[in-house]
């Protein structure tokens, strides 16, 4: 069991989502303990330091979200040299348009609420699966794990569990954040990121939208970005630095 983030810091991180959210820190527990069995004796789990050892060296991640403005941000960042020498990252939906671009992530980071088929496939393909445990997905995780071939790690925003690492992050976006964090990248842009914005629908989710809910994990996130902006990071949009 590991900690990535320090406990002592993600303590008050946590009970600032839980004020902003209906979160059950048993049930997360509880999602937590369930991923950290169904992973053990896979043969394609990886742990945290096999993680960093595969992306060392590299200095620069662009995530991907998934907001209304991916579509062009992914135009904007072809355009760029940023797409051709970062680390990729996808933020669950966003998986299912960069495949069908043609693009497939080094890493998806998702808690399996997009649409499987895409995420698996990303998988097949190499990408390496971060799967989130939170209260609310037990019933994914159980159906759902054994379709990933690929590398698999698990993440929880609890008490780690063996092969679940607590990274920090919220959303599957500001997660991937934290995880480039844990890599060692320090300059970050992100494509498909409307966090201030009026809260708009993932093409790339199944679950049902809610606004109210959806503006909530937004304030979360940037919540959560500021807080890695304080730990040295630098975030930029695709072509705009973020305050």
């Amino acid at each position: 069991m590991s900690w990535v983030i320090d406990p002592s810091e993600w303590k008050p991180l946590y009970n600032y989502i839980k004020s902003r959210l209906n979160l059950s820190f048993d049930r997360d527990q509880e999602s937590a303990d369930l991923l950290s069995r169904l992973l053990e004796n896979r043969g394609n789990v990886i742990e945290h330091d096999e993680l960093k050892e595969a992306y060392k060296g590299r200095n620069r991640a662009l995530i991907f979200g998934c907001s209304h403005s991916l579509v062009r941000d992914l135009g904007k960042a072809v355009e760029t040299s940023v797409l051709r020498d970062a680390l990729l990252i996808a933020a669950d939906g966003s998986t299912s348009l960069l495949l069908s671009h043609g693009i497939c992530p080094d890493i998806v980071v998702t808690d399996l609420d997009g649409y499987i088929y895409d995420l698996a496939r990303a998988s097949h393909q190499g990408s390496i699966t971060v799967i989130h445990a939170h209260g609310d997905n037990m019933h994914r995780i159980n159906r759902f794990i054994g379709e990933f071939k690929g590398p698999l790690i698990g993440s929880t925003q609890v008490e780690p569990r063996p092969h679940v690492y607590n990274f920090g992050g919220f959303t599957d976006g500001d997660r991937a954040a934290f995880i480039a964090y844990a890599i060692g990248i320090r300059e970050i842009y992100l494509a498909g990121f409307d966090l201030y914005g009026e809260p708009s629908i993932c093409p790339g989710k199944i679950v049902p939208f809610n606004k109210r809910l959806k503006k909530a994990k937004l304030e979360v996130a940037s919540y959560m970005l500021k807080y890695l902006t304080g730990k040295g990071v630098s975030f930029k949009y695709i072509g705009e630095e973020v305050d």
